[in-house]
Parts: structure tokens; C-alpha cells; sequence
């Protein structure tokens, strides 16, 4: 394989075979016309290599027919804005004439935003995860012509740089981008057919490696589309698949640390999971176990415990950064991704709801600081610009002060102890007393607090994470102080700090895409938030609900493209709508937001666009489940959505399922809730039955991975004991709060009525007879009832015998 032949003679950079006409020339046209088209693309990732003097080509026809003409490799690079070794690359790589001129004479250069082309990086992250054990941001990839991989990898140094002599490769010290470029080239040049061979067997292994969700058979029989619940076979998975998914979840965890696993990510999906446990009807508990279920409640809460004390945390701002590199949660990579904050606050969401009761529900409570700080991070003006849409990240890497001419990572998040002092008064007197308080509170220390064996190139030297490490109770013991006076220190300290680096210092660049799956997750997060906070925090409430209108405003206005059948969604706005449709993940997201909308509102509007935009997923993008067609590559015909449309430019850019949570639970995981929801809503069984369906699709991989696939377990809940209905009079103002309030669990949907009519229309009737199971109905009065109406929570759709939950009415390079 490629790995073998680098490993072998190893050679400076400058003593490699240097293929004919190449030039150190800084042009980024060669002498066949390539030239650099960065600056046509509408993503500002690739817009912002537009003066880089590679000659960047979009994916396309032309570019792959270029590439099969001239028999020339592609060099494709897949990041985006905010990472900081993306950045790197390019001012150390793609900037660097030998480097350009070697690209755009031996390869065809392509640059792809991850952002933009999602199921591209997922494909190549595969590829990398199976040949290299790793993946992550940059990702540099050599391609035949026709796109098979011959070699790829993360982050490689530039030449000349204090990096390039990191890392290794086997056995093996490489030196730098160039020349790993150059050793790529020699090996096509030199033994094209077995290049030719290797990618080819390799792409087989990926699609072998990437079936996913594609291995349940259709029944003999099976109807081409479901139309009720009880069309579709039970699968074998059961209640017990999320015992065995917390057994191994239980292993997995740092007890000592918390989190999972080094580099330690927030995983929203996984922590969900765990809260969910407690929430979930009585025969879940029945089978995890009392005992189980509080220690993954304590697993949850003590990680985001972790996560809202440590490095993660902007604590003069707001927002968390994308993941730990140390196993104690201190050093953050700093780039904040609006999306998994959007999704970080419905977890803490959840954590602040499941240890309150709903009458007693304040501001003062645990996590509630959290909750309140991240709304309106993502109602700022710095994420939702203009009152549109969300933008998409901040990124890592920023100028530390006005006129420097380099950017650092993380140089608008870091303190030396002196600036801190300074900033702080920390000369004499209370100033001092200050400094000394704030500094033992976030461990500010002299000398630095990132750890030496983290800080290889002495980026770091004297420089100090904000880590919460002592709270008030400690700081008034060690400093003799009543534990009143020392939150009034650390407030004053921490307006002081903030003042100063919104004045001294330049803030992160953002990425403005406005991304239609990342405006779902906000749209959600702030829809619930808005309806849980409005007896706590009622002008929070409205702004969080209006910034969720807003935004979903926009999408319809600005990303829903064209009229009749030729009406499509497109992927990001920034400018313009963008010519990349919406993936599956767009429309699960943003379905998901409006559903959760609609329900924070009561305006029937989002359900209809709801309804309207599911109805397109499945057309676009499900495999409906038949036994009477031929599978092929592209269809598999076993349930579930595909993550991209079954056209596409090549046959080497796999179609692929997503099933298993990352960073982002699975789109396939959302789009069951959705369907599920919609189903009961819309008295739709077919809804129901394909949910299922999807389900099914993933068994065999939930039966041997279930805690990879958590999010699906939840489905799995509602699939076996029920979708849960709430009917109440819409003033109930106690009913709704008791659920508005109540944390998630499985799949659940409110009905309100007035006058003892159900106030929205409802169309696609159930037909004759009822969902798979029997069903049973508990009426109960949420929070009182009024006018005589009474509120009641149908499980509708299990199998077998249906318990009801009682509701509380008192109360988932960088790594990839």
C-alpha cells in the first residue's frame, strides 16, 4: 500500500524526483491556462484561498475530465474556516511557491469545504479512519483522476516551519507537505497501474467499510412503501439493546476526569442518552436497573459539570470550544461550532430540568447559569446577524492584538498572569485582593497552566486557560472571605476581563454561512429553551422564540428555491442561496426545529412546513424497503435515509447512511423522532411505519454496537412502548408548563384543543383500525384542569403491553 511505499527512502525534500516544468515560480497559472478559482466558489473557506497561488478547481465535470485527459492525480483538501491546523496549512503550504507550483504542475488541486460538501468529508474521513486509524481536519487526499484514493492524511507541516519535522509516519520521520507531494507523484509516475490497483481495492474495502444501515434484508413480501406500522416486522432489537449499550458506555467513562476517552469531546448524543435514561417509561428502568440508571445520570452530570468548568468554556464570554485535548478537560482547541453549542444547550437543558421541579423551577438552579448564557450567545449579534439566520463557527485563531501581523490559536481566550494582574488592579491593595481571588478561581498561574508535553513548538509559554478549579465555597475558605463578597469579586473580575479583551484584542473571524442543518439544531435548542424558561425568564423567553422565527423565516425565504417540482432546498445562504442542495441531515435538522417550534409556539405554520418538508426528505432521499426490485450500490432497498441524493457526479463519491452518532447525533436517529412525531400529530401511520422501518435498517449494527448508535435506541423506545400524546385546553397554563418543563425522553408530541376541538387540522387519517399494539390512555390532570377539559398521554404505536409514563407535574489535524 501507499503508507509502505513513504515509509520506504525517505529523502529531503529537495533531493525527490521533481517532475518535468516545474517552477518555483508564485503563479497560480500554469502553462495549460489552470488558474486559480478559489474566489468563484460560495463558500468562504474556499474564497479565502483565493490569493493563495495554488491553482484551486471546483468539483466537477470539467475538472474530472480535465484530470482523466491529462492522466493527472487529484489533490483534493477538505477543512474549514475555523480550525486552526487548517489555517496552518494554508499559510504554511498552500502559500508556500514550491509547494503551489509543484501542486499545480503534478496534480489537479481541488478545495473542498467540509461544510459545504459533508458527504464528501465523510467519505475521505472513512478512508482515512481505515488506513491511517485516525482522521480529523485538515484532510489532504490524492485521488486517481476518477477520485479513488491512493494515499490521504490530516495535518502535514509546511516546508521550512518548526512543524515539519513532526510526527511520523510507520517507523518513519516525514519531513513536510511537499514532500509527502512529491514521494505521492514519484509513485503515480513510476507504477501507475499499481497505483490504479491499490486505490481501486481500497475504494472496494470503503464501500465494504461504509454499509452501514444497508444490511436488512427486505421481508419476502414486503410492500415497496409501508403503509402502516403493523407492515412492518418486528426486529429483534428491543429495550434490552440499552442496557448493553450503558453497559459498555459505563467502561468507557473517566471516573476521575469524566468525559470519555483523550482528546475528551462533549458528545451531546451520548450525554442525552444517559439523561434520557431517567425520563423513559418504567419498563426501561425495569430493565437497566434503578441502580444503572442514577449512575448514568451521575455520569452525565458530572461531565457537564466538567465542560462548564473547565477549558471548554468561554468564561468571560459564552460558547464552548470543540474538544479537550487533555484528559482533564484544560485545553481546548478554540474554535466554537455553533451547531454542537446549539446542541449542548439542550443537554444542559435537560440536566437543568431533571433536577428541578417544574413549580420551582429558577434562575438559581444548577446548569441554569449555562442554559441562560448559551441562549443568548446564539441570540447575539454575533451569530445571528441581522436577525437571519445562525452563522456557522467562530474560529480558533485570531490576532492578540489590533495591527499584529500573525495570528496565534486561541490568542483571544489567553492570559499571562502579568495582563491579568494588570487588567485586574493586581498591583496593591484590593486590586490585588482581587487578582489573587479571580487568579486561585480560574488557576492563573505565573509560570503558564497549559502543560509542557501539550505545547511542543512553545506556543503557549506563560499562558493561562480560564479553568474554573476552585468554587466560592473554597475561595471563602482559603481567602477568609464571606462566600457573598467572593462572588462579587469574581463578577467584578470577570466584567473587567471581559471589557478588556472586547476592547484590547480582535475578535475571532466567523464563518457566515448560514448552513440550513446548524439553523435546525439552533432553531430546536432555542424553541424548547424559550417554552421551558417563560415562567422562569420571560423576556429571555420571547427573544429566544423570536430569534428561532426569525431564523426559520429566512431559510423559507431565502433557501427554498424555485417553484412547483422544481422547488428545492438548498444547503447554506452566504450571499446567495447556495447551487449544493440540502443534504438529509439539512431537512432532519431543520424538520426537527420546526416541530419543536410549533410546539413552543402553537403555530400551526411550522407544522405545515414541517409536514411539507418530510414529505420531500423521503422522496429524495429514503430507501424504501422492497422485495420484488434489485438492490444496487446506490439503493440498497433495506429502509432508512440516505445521506445524499442517488444522482451524483461519480460513482467513486459513495452514497452512505448515517446511523451511527458523532459529534451530531445521526440523521437517521432525528428523522425517526420526526417521523414518529409527525405520525401521531398528523394521525399519518405511514409516518410510523417507515420510522420503523429506519430502525430496522440499522439492526444488525445496534445489535453489536448498540452504544454507537444511542440516539436510534431512543427510537427504538417509542417503536416498542410508544409515542407519547399530550391533550390539554390551550389554557392550561399549568398543564403546559409541567410539559414544556419536563426533560426529554422518547419520542413525544403535545395537542392542544379549544373548546374540546382538536385546533389543528388534521389530514391523512389513520384508515381503518389502530397502530401495532394496544393503546393506552391515562387521564390526568396536568398541573389542574380548567373549563372542564381534561389533559390526557396516549402511548400510541408499541408493541406489546404499553406502560404511560406519569409526567412530574411538580416538576453527543483535530480529531474527528
Amino acid at each position: 500500500m501507499m503508507t509502505a511505499q513513504l515509509q520506504q527512502g525517505k529523502q529531503p525534500p529537495n533531493g525527490l524526483p521533481t517532475p518535468a516544468g516545474e517552477s518555483s515560480d508564485t503563479t497560480s497559472q500554469d502553462n495549460d491556462g489552470l488558474r486559480n478559482r478559489a474566489g468563484e466558489s460560495q463558500s468562504p473557506y474556499v474564497r479565502s484561498h483565493a490569493d493563495t497561488p495554488v491553482a484551486w478547481q471546483p468539483l466537477d465535470a470539467p475538472t474530472l475530465e480535465r484530470a482523466i485527459r491529462e492522466n493527472k492525480p487529484i489533490f483534493m483538501h477538505i477543512g474549514f474556516l475555523a480550525d486552526h491546523h487548517c489555517r496552518l496549512t494554508t499559510q504554511d503550504s498552500f502559500s508556500h511557491p514550491a509547494v503551489a507550483a509543484f501542486l499545480n504542475t503534478a496534480f489537479i488541486p481541488i478545495l473542498i469545504d467540509r461544510e459545504e460538501r459533508p458527504d464528501l468529508d465523510t467519505i475521505y474521513q472513512n478512508y482515512s479512519e481505515a488506513v491511517n486509524a485516525t482522521g480529523g481536519w485538515p484532510l489532504n487526499l490524492f485521488l486517481t483522476p476518477d477520485l479513488y484514493p491512493i494515499f490521504g492524511g490530516t495535518y502535514w507541516p509546511g516546508p521550512g516551519t518548526e512543524h515539519s519535522l513532526a510526527g511520523s509516519l510507520g517507523d518513519e520521520a516525514y519531513t513536510d507537505f511537499l514532500a509527502i507531494s512529491k514521494k505521492i507523484h514519484q509513485f503515480w509516475v513510476d507504477q501507475e497501474e499499481r497505483c490504479r490497483k491499490e486505490a481501486f481495492e481500497m475504494l472496494s474495502k470503503l464501500q465494504d467499510f461504509a454499509q452501514e444501515g444497508t444490511f436488512a434484508p427486505p421481508a419476502p413480501g414486503a410492500p415497496a412503501v409501508p403503509e402502516r406500522p403493523e407492515e412492518v416486522d418486528s426486529a429483534d432489537l428491543d429495550i434490552d439493546q440499552l442496557d448493553e449499550a450503558l453497559t459498555r458506555i459505563s467502561r468507557m467513562f473517566d471516573p476521575v476526569d469524566y468525559g470519555f476517552g483523550t482528546p475528551k469531546f462533549p458528545n451531546p448524543a451520548r450525554l442525552s442518552f444517559l439523561l434520557r435514561l431517567a425520563q423513559f417509561p418504567q419498563e426501561v428502568r425495569d430493565v437497566v436497573g434503578d441502580n444503572e440508571v442514577e449512575k448514568a445520570t451521575d455520569m452525565a452530570l458530572g461531565t457537564l459539570r466538567r465542560i462548564r468548568d473547565r477549558g471548554l468554556r468561554d468564561h468571560l464570554g459564552a460558547g464552548f470550544m470543540r474538544f479537550s485535548i487533555t484528559r482533564d478537560w484544560s485545553v481546548p482547541h478554540f474554535e466554537k461550532i455553533v451547531g454542537e453549542n446549539a446542541l449542548l444547550l439542550g443537554v444542559f437543558l435537560d440536566a437543568w430540568l431533571g433536577q428541578s421541579r417544574a413549580s420551582s423551577l429558577a434562575a438559581q438552579d444548577e446548569f441554569a447559569d449555562v442554559v441562560f448564557e448559551l441562549g443568548d450567545y446564539l441570540t447575539s449579534e454575533l451569530i445571528q446577524p441581522s436577525s437571519a439566520g445562525f452563522v456557522s463557527s467562530e474560529a480558533a485563531d485570531s490576532y492578540n492584538r489590533r495591527g499584529d501581523q500573525h495570528m496565534r490559536e486561541g490568542a483571544y481566550y489567553l492570559w499571562t498572569r502579568r495582563e491579568f494582574d494588570q487588567v485586574l488592579g493586581g498591583e496593591a491593595g484590593d486590586g490585588q485582593h482581587v487578582s489573587s481571588v479571580a487568579a486561585a478561581h480560574w488557576n492563573v498561574l505565573e509560570d503558564g497552566n497549559v502543560p509542557r508535553e501539550q505545547d511542543p513548538y512553545d506556543e503557549f509559554i506563560n499562558q493561562n486557560v480560564l479553568c474554573a478549579v476552585k468554587d466560592v465555597q473554597e475561595l471563602s475558605r482559603q481567602f477568609g472571605a464571606p462566600v457573598a463578597e467572593v462572588e462579587r469579586i469574581l463578577a467584578t473580575a470577570k466584567e473587567k476581563l471581559r471589557l478588556h479583551r472586547e476592547k484590547e484584542r480582535v475578535r475571532p473571524e466567523r464563518d457566515e454561512k448560514i448552513v440550513v442543518g446548524i439553523n435546525g439544531m439552533v432553531i430546536s435548542a432555542l424553541a424548547r429553551t424559550g417554552a421551558a424558561i417563560r415562567w422562569v425568564d420571560e423576556g429571555r423567553s420571547e427573544k429566544y422564540l423570536v430569534a428561532a422565527r426569525n431564523a426559520a423565516r429566512f431559510i423559507k425565504g431565502n433557501l427554498v428555491v424555485g417553484e412547483g417540482e422544481g422547488r428545492s432546498l438548498r444547503r447554506f445562504f452566504y450571499d446567495e442561496a447556495s447551487d449544493v442542495r440540502a443534504f438529509a441531515d439539512d431537512y432532519a435538522f431543520l424538520i426537527e426545529g420546526l416541530l419543536d417550534l410549533h410546539e413552543a409556539t402553537l403555530e400551526t405554520e411550522w407544522l405545515e412546513w414541517a409536514k411539507s418538508l418530510q414529505d420531500e426528505q423521503l422522496r429524495i432521499f429514503y430507501d424504501y424497503p422492497s422485495s420484488s426490485s434489485t438492490p444496487t450500490p446506490r439503493r440498497s432497498l433495506s429502509g432508512g435515509f440516505y445521506s445524499t441524493e442517488e444522482e451524483t457526479l461519480s460513482d467513486t463519491i459513495l452514497r452512505l447512511k448515517s446511523g451511527m452518532d458523532k459529534s451530531q447525533p445521526s440523521t437517521n436517529a432525528v428523522s425517526v423522532s420526526n417521523l414518529f412525531r409527525l405520525g401521531v400529530l398528523r394521525e399519518h401511520p405511514q409516518y410510523i411505519a417507515l420510522a420503523k422501518a429506519t430502525i430496522n435498517a440499522f439492526e444488525s449494527e445496534i445489535l453489536q454496537y448498540p452504544w454507537l448508535f444511542v440516539s436510534l435506541l431512543t427510537g427504538v423506545v417509542a417503536a416498542k412502548l410508544g409515542i407519547k400524546e399530550v391533550q390539554m385546553l390551550r389554557s392550561n397554563e399549568d398543564g403546559l408548563r409541567a410539559y414544556y418543563t419536563t426533560p426529554r425522553a422518547e419520542a413525544r408530541v403535545l395537542r392542544v384543543t379549544v373548546d374540546g376541538k382538536t385546533e389543528e387540522k388534521v389530514v391523512g387519517g389513520e384508515g381503518e383500525g389502530e397502530p401495532a399494539g394496544p393503546k393506552a390512555v391515562v387521564k390526568e390532570a396536568l398541573g389542574g384542569v380548567e373549563d372542564g377539559g381534561d389533559a390526557k398521554e396516549e402511548n400510541k404505536a408499541g408493541e406489546g403491553h404499553v406502560g404511560s409514563k406519569t409526567l412530574d407535574l411538580d416538576g453527543r489535524g483535530d480529531a474527528v
